[in-house]
């Protein structure tokens, strides 16, 4: 069976939009008669006058090619299709055989099935399309220019719609050249329709500039022949953007100026000017549109969205507030209304229009930002309460997000009875929800001292009986001790409860991890290596390794092997790039690892990164830059142990933190 290419199944999709589109504009006014067949939906012809034997043959032919069809034996399938529409006279079956025809790049079979559709239905726009289409990749160009002049009149009254047409039409088939098509036709110019669509194709091509007079020509023709063409003015505009944004937005501004343009036009300059980020530029049209149309509520949220994006926090504000009162775009006016009324210190506004947001995408944040507005403003009841209120209002995810902005609120005005109660009363309905216990350790890491924090670790992993809740309830409390730089306590928690699971790789994973400040590398190297034996995939186990027997400076050639492997699976994280430039350096290869950690500074400038970089740097002679970015970390991380090490390593460089 033949298998359909990449290339025809897109050519496929494409014939079936190209025909598809045409389809929904038949039943707009064009500029032929009204009583065009191709405004007609074709009728089943009959097949009464058949023999018993000859329907029975017409019947398994178009079976026959369905079937096909569906199989992608577009070959099979269109023979059939072409002898059923010869058989039947049908519309249908003619443009499905010179579709397929086309497909299969059967020229001379898509012009016979075509001729035959045309003689059915002499005004159907989309036999003209497939005509244009398949002339020109047999090369008959001329043939292809009359089709394409009685398309055309076929296509529908809106200029933009009739450029649309051709400009789909021209990406339909790769056998057929357009532009080059389009530029014969235009010669002279005396289309604006085809005029903007050479234009398009040569804005969209790989070299535009080359063509940046041909195409202000073309475009410059199709506006003086119709002014109010809002696709050619568009084109212009890109055509402008070749050189400068600043250019496209004087283009447009001369354009709103000249007040050539209808509402409606004006509108969708304002648009495009928006989505291009002039929000300035954009009002202007905006605010001529509500001259005429003072109701539009579209409008008027745009105005709104402009003058936020501007800055404008108060005039937003103030058409938001109009907006959602007037139930439009409920959820998005009044929570922007809330939120730029916030950002102008309305807060009577503010916490109204917060108030007014509806259960929604939009409710949770509302909610949030409503209770934080309340608590700098000293109105911590009131903000307990609104979240309160809202977690009756939501599912269950956002429930539990909205808990833990409250017991986070509580925690941080000290109210830490309050929050230690709400997270009880909560686990006593969900008794082992793991983001009840990660609030648990939150708050008790604030209220208690080390060795009190590792012993309640201790108490809530053996409360629970889920052996996933004991490792988080382990995991969350060894990287709380770990913020506290209490490293022993952490490593030894996670010592202990390895004991337990000793083939549980996050436990280990993170156990190695905490090793690694007591400098424990004996333990660190043996359960990064036991991990790997478990799962010899693991990108981090193997960058751990690798950057550890790298700084250690040993096994050098295996700790490349483990880096560049998890390199090759993860090249944009950070870690791994720094781990590729220090094995290289220990490896003497200075210009690479200068490479990879330059690459790696450069998002994440780390005291770590820093440390390793300087060094590099200083080894190479150039001592200035590694002073500036040791000064730089030890600036922003005064007391980290990478960079006072490092720094102790090289007391000439006498850096200091100024």
């Amino acid at each position: 069976m033949k298998k359909l290419s990449s290339a025809k199944t897109l050519l496929v999709s494409a014939c079936c939009i190209l025909l598809t589109s045409c389809a929904t504009t038949q039943t707009q006014t064009t500029e032929t008669s009204t009583e065009s067949s191709a405004v007609q939906q074709p009728e089943h012809p009959s097949v009464a006058q058949f023999s018993a034997e000859d329907r029975g043959q017409l019947y398994f032919s178009i079976l026959l090619a369905d079937i096909a069809s569906k199989q992608q034996l577009y070959d099979v399938a269109q023979s059939n299709f072409l002898y059923a529409a010869e058989q039947t006279g049908s519309q249908e079956l003619s443009a499905k055989a010179a579709m397929l025809a086309l497909i299969e790049r059967d020229y001379i079979s898509s012009m016979q099935a075509i001729d035959l559709w045309l003689g059915i239905a002499p005004d159907d726009p989309n036999a003209y399309k497939l005509a244009v289409i398949a002339s020109l990749a047999q090369g008959q160009q001329q043939q292809a220019e009359i089709y394409l002049m009685q398309l055309i009149q076929l296509l529908p009254g809106n200029d933009d719609e009739k450029l649309y047409e051709l400009i789909q039409m021209a990406s339909f088939q790769d056998d057929a050249d357009f532009i080059s098509f389009y530029r014969e036709v235009n010669k002279p110019i005396s289309s604006p329709y085809i005029a903007a669509a050479e234009a398009y194709l040569h804005l969209k091509s790989d070299r535009p500039k080359e063509q940046y007079d041909r195409i202000h020509a073309l475009l410059s023709y199709a506006l003086r022949q119709k002014p109010e063409f809002l696709s050619a003015i568009e084109l212009k505009g890109e055509a402008f953007a070749l050189n400068s944004k600043q250019q496209r937005k004087e283009y447009l501004l001369k354009v709103l100026d000249k007040r050539d343009l209808n509402i409606d036009q004006t509108y969708k300059i304002g648009e495009l000017l928006y989505t291009q980020r002039n929000y300035a530029d954009a009002l202007i049209a905006f605010e001529r549109v509500l001259e005429e149309r003072t109701d539009d509520r579209q409008t008027q949220f745009l105005v709104a969205s402009s003058h936020y994006a501007l800055e404008h926090y108060q005039r937003a504000a103030d058409i938001f507030w109009f907006l959602a009162r007037k139930n439009y775009k409920k959820e998005i006016t009044s929570y922007y209304c809330g939120d730029s009324a916030a950002r102008a210190d309305d807060l009577i506004k503010a916490y109204t229009c917060y108030e007014m947001v509806p259960v929604g995408r939009f409710y949770q944040t509302a909610r949030t930002e409503l209770a934080q507005l309340y608590s700098e403003n000293n109105q911590k009841q009131q903000a307990i309460k609104s979240l309160r209120y809202a977690q009756r209002k939501v599912g269950l995810d956002s429930r539990q997000q909205l808990l833990e902005f409250e017991i986070n609120l509580l925690t941080q005005t000290g109210d830490f009875k309050e929050a230690e109660q709400r997270i009880e009363s909560a686990l006593q309905v969900s008794p082992e929800k793991p983001f009840l216990f990660y609030l648990k350790l939150q708050l008790l890491n604030q209220t208690q001292s080390v060795a009190e924090f590792r012993q309640s670790i201790i108490n809530l992993r053996n409360s629970v009986s889920d052996v996933q809740l004991k490792t988080d309830i382990t995991l969350v409390g060894a990287n709380f001790l770990q913020g506290r730089n209490s490293h022993l306590m952490a490593y030894q928690l996670l010592e202990e409860a390895s004991k337990q699971q000793p083939d549980n790789i996050d436990l280990l994973y993170s156990k190695a991890l905490a090793a690694e400040p007591l400098e424990y590398y004996g333990s660190m190297e043996k359960d990064l290596r036991h991990i790997l034996k478990l799962d010899p995939d693991h990108v981090h186990a193997k960058n751990s390794l690798g950057y550890t027997l790298a700084d250690l400076n040993r096994s050098l050639e295996e700790a490349k092997e483990l880096i560049e492997s998890a390199y090759h699976h993860e090249p944009d994280n950070v870690a791994i790039q720094d781990s590729m430039g220090w094995v290289n350096y220990r490896l003497g290869n200075y210009e690479e690892a200068l490479k990879y950690l330059e690459m790696a500074y450069e998002r994440d400038a780390s005291p770590e990164i820093a440390s390793h970089l300087g060094e590099v740097l200083w080894v190479m002679q150039k001592q200035q830059r590694a002073i500036k970015v040791w000064q730089k970390a030890l600036r922003l991380s005064p007391n980290n142990q990478y960079i006072l090490r490092t720094l102790r390593r090289f007391p000439e460089a006498n850096v200091n933190s100024k």
